[in-house]
C-alpha cells in the first residue's frame, strides 16, 4: 500500500500542517510503510490528488481547505482511501457556530454566545473566526469598542461572540470512539494562544488531568456525544474550559495536530498509544 501523506495546505495553519505531516511521514516510514509526502499549495490544490499514486491519503491538513470537507470531497469522487473523518462530518465540525448549536442539542453546557456586538449583555467576550483553527484571530474583547473593532477585523470571517469563561483549559480525545481521556493545559501567559500552543516551554501539561472524577467524566462524555453524533472518524479532540467544576465546550478538532508540542499524541499516551501506534491505527481504520 502506497500512502502520501498530505500536509501543507493554504491557510494560516499551513506550518503547522508541515510539522504534523513529517512528523507522520517519519513515523510511517519507521514502520515500513510505503509512505511520501504531497505538500499542498495554490497551484495543486485539486491536481495533487489527482496526478499522483497512492492508495491512501494520509491527512495532516489544518483548517480550512483540508480539515472542512472540501478535500475529502475530492477524495470520495475520485474513490480514494484517506484517514479521519469524512465530508459532512467535517465540514460540520469546522463551523464553531453550528457545531454549539449541536452540543447544545445534545445536552452539552456551553458558553452563551451573541448573534452581534450590539446583543453583547456584559464584558469580556470572546470574538474569534466560526472556521479557524490553532486560536488564530482570537480576540477577548474588554469593552464595545474593542468588539467593534475585532468584529470588523473579522467580517469575512463568519465571527464568532461568545462571552469569555475564565478557567482552566481541558482538551478530551476519542479515537474511533474509544475515550482516551483530559489532559488540562497551562500556558505560563495564562492565555492558550497560538504562541503558547506552537512554542516548545510555553505551556505545561497535565496528563491526565488532575481535576475531580465527575468534571474529567463530564468533559470526556462531552468528547464522545459530539464524536459520534457528527460522525466522525480516527481521533478527534474536544476542548473546553473548566469554571466551578463544570466544564463547557468550546469546539472540536477533527484533524488536530501532531507535532511534538501537540495534545492528540498526549490524549493517546493515557490509553498506552506510542506516537507510532497512534499513526498505525489511523492507516489501518482508514476509509
Amino acid at each position: 500500500m502506497k500512502i502520501a501523506v498530505i500536509m501543507g495546505g493554504i491557510t494560516s495553519e499551513r506550518e503547522i500542517s508541515l510539522k504534523s505531516g513529517a512528523a507522520i511521514l517519519n513515523s510511517l516510514i519507521s514502520q515500513g510503510y510505503d509512505a511520501y509526502k504531497i505538500d499542498l499549495t495554490e497551484k495543486n490544490l485539486v491536481s495533487a490528488f489527482v496526478e499522483n499514486d497512492y492508495d491512501l491519503a494520509y491527512l495532516a491538513l489544518h483548517g480550512e481547505y483540508g480539515e472542512d470537507g472540501r478535500v475529502q470531497s475530492i477524495l470520495d469522487m475520485l474513490g480514494k482511501k484517506y484517514t479521519g473523518s469524512g465530508v459532512t462530518g467535517s465540514a460540520v465540525a469546522m463551523n464553531k457556530i453550528l457545531t454549539k448549536v449541536i452540543a447544545k442539542d445534545l445536552g452539552i453546557r456551553i458558553a452563551k454566545s451573541f448573534s452581534n456586538v450590539n446583543e453583547i449583555e456584559s464584558y469580556p467576550v470572546v470574538i474569534k473566526p466560526a472556521k479557524e483553527g490553532s486560536s488564530v484571530g482570537l480576540y477577548i474583547c474588554n469593552t464595545r469598542e474593542e468588539a467593534i473593532s475585532a468584529y470588523e477585523t473579522l467580517k469575512d470571517k463568519e465571527p464568532l461572540i461568545e462571552e469569555f469563561i475564565k478557567g482552566e483549559e481541558l482538551t478530551a480525545g476519542i479515537l474511533n470512539g474509544e475515550k482516551l481521556g483530559v489532559v488540562r493545559i497551562k500556558p505560563k501567559s495564562g492565555l492558550y494562544d497560538y504562541e503558547s500552543k506552537y512554542t516548545v516551554g510555553k505551556t505545561e501539561y497535565e496528563c491526565p488531568a488532575q481535576i475531580d472524577a465527575v468534571s474529567y467524566e463530564e468533559a470526556l462524555e462531552a468528547a464522545k456525544k459530539i464524536h459520534e453524533k457528527l460522525g466522525l472518524k480516527g481521533i478527534t479532540r474536544s476542548d473546553f474550559i473548566l469554571k466551578d467544576g463544570k466544564a463547557y465546550f468550546l469546539e472540536v478538532n477533527t484533524c488536530p495536530g501532531m507535532t511534538e508540542t501537540s495534545l492528540a499524541p498526549k490524549l493517546a499516551t493515557l490509553k498506552g498509544y506510542s506516537f507510532d501506534n497512534l499513526t498505525k491505527i489511523l492507516v489501518e481504520t482508514s476509509k
